[in-house]
């Protein structure tokens, strides 16, 4: 073991293949490359092996301890690169996750070609995003989340204000007036955190025309919640969860985290109004990520969120290996504002 393992671990950083490299506790290395195939390599790194790594990864020295044995890091091309220590690991030492940050974020059209969207409903969502709308990119862990969401961004108009709130950066849009904004974990030097709801917060105060949260995982869903709520369409988030009604379930229990007295009933009132469409993105079993279902949140029925299916995917055409996704002949309940304000929004999308 040594400079030659290395070196294998850096010119693998750099190959356009790898999407994920894995440096497990036991030394053990996997990669996960285009196409979702996992592969062990033939070769194990030592713990100075991995600080290595990791130190060439964020050209610095990372600050871990017992006091904070994980770290959620970018790499200096972008990366996003997480990493735990024991005590959190039952067994072995430093455990190394790479999201590697592709060169080129896949466009719409990119998608369509990789059989992820068919071309009606992407037409569908650019239309949505350039006339404001309110999109929830839902999906499981690695089902492309990001990338369609960096996709449906760049048709926010150029002339636009865009805030950026990110953990991790990953989001990378073409508009010349976009800001990224980044949370900031508590480190050595005592400085205090800065939450996604700190971020949020600070938003609101900077005229923003376009809001995106790369994930919301916590009490600042409510804030986002509520900044839709109260006039600022048109905003972006992902979301983790498989299906449209477990995305509403999951956000709706993330905003109750934040710790305010409010009925459920009212909580559900407010996403059904704040919301207009969830995009849920899946990954299959051959590897593939694919856009399964579009569904408009249309209001309240009693106590429970309504929504309306606009398109989605054969769930026998999926387990095949094949993919259909089809308009399932709803139209969207907002076409009505948009006529009211004089458009006439196109309906070959759904035929």
């Amino acid at each position: 073991m040594g400079a030659s393992e290395v070196q294998a671990l850096q010119s693998l950083s750099r190959d356009a293949a790898a999407t994920e490299i894995m440096a497990n506790a036991d030394g053990s290395i996997y990669v996960e490359r285009q196409g979702g195939r996992l592969e062990k390599l033939p070769f194990a790194a030592s713990e100075d092996d991995k600080i290595r790594f990791l130190e060439f990864l964020i050209g610095t020295k990372a600050d871990l301890s017992p006091a904070r044995p994980y770290a959620d890091l970018t790499a200096q091309d972008g990366s996003r690169v997480h990493v735990l220590t024991p005590p959190l690991l039952g067994r072995g030492g430093l455990c190394i996750t790479v999201r590697r940050r592709p060169e080129r974020r896949p466009s719409l059209d990119d998608l369509i070609r990789l059989g992820a969207l068919s071309p009606a409903a992407s037409a569908f969502l650019r239309y949505a995003v350039e006339n404001r709308r309110n999109v929830l990119v839902a999906g499981g862990t690695s089902s492309g989340k990001t990338t369609l969401m960096n996709a449906l961004a760049s048709f926010i108009p150029a002339q636009e204000r865009i805030l950026v709130l990110e953990d991790t950066p990953e989001i990378t849009l073409p508009q010349p007036h976009a800001l990224y904004l980044r949370t900031r974990m508590r480190d050595a030097s005592g400085l205090a955190d800065v939450t996604l709801r700190d971020l949020l917060k600070n938003s609101l105060r900077m005229r923003p025309d376009r809001i995106l949260v790369g994930e919301c995982r916590g009490p600042e869903a409510f804030d986002f919640l509520q900044a839709m709520s109260v006039g600022h369409d048109g905003a972006l988030c992902t979301l983790h969860a498989g299906s449209c009604r477990e995305a509403l379930l999951r956000l709706e229990t993330l905003a109750l985290t934040a710790g305010l007295d409010i009925p459920l009933r009212a909580m559900r009132a407010i996403i059904a109004g704040a919301l207009d469409l969830i995009v849920v993105a899946a990954r299959p079993a051959d590897g593939s990520r694919r856009v399964v279902q579009i569904a408009e949140v249309t209001g309240m029925e009693l106590e429970t969120i309504s929504l309306s299916t606009l398109f989605e995917a054969d769930p026998k055409t999926l387990r095949s290996g094949g993919f259909s996704l089809r308009p399932t002949g709803a139209v969207p309940r907002f076409y009505e504002s948009l006529r009211r304000g004089g458009a006439e929004p196109p309906l070959e999308f759904f035929r």
